[in-house]
């Protein structure tokens, strides 16, 4: 007998991510990559933000994240969804 499936993404920051995708109406245009959400992460950090201040509640910290996020997408470092023909 196989045990439950974890959810994905399994990590918190990746999960917090996908938050931030889904509120700004962005999750269902993108293809939700691993290793797109860990260079969004690591570009969040290099930036000075700080994982336990997003958790902590900090509007700079999730301000600073929801920015990356956006550059992101408009410069294409997040791959979107192909259009259906």
């Amino acid at each position: 007998m196989a045990g439950p499936k974890p959810h994905w993404p399994t990590r918190a920051d990746h999960r917090y991510i996908l938050k931030l995708m889904s509120i700004m109406g962005l999750a269902d245009a993108l293809e939700l990559r691993a290793g797109e959400f860990d260079r969004i992460a690591r570009v969040f950090s290099k930036a000075g933000g700080t994982w336990q201040a997003v958790y902590g509640g900090s509007a700079d910290a999730t301000n600073l994240l929801k920015t990356i996020i956006k550059v992101a997408v408009k410069h294409g470092y997040l791959t979107k969804k192909e259009a259906l023909k």
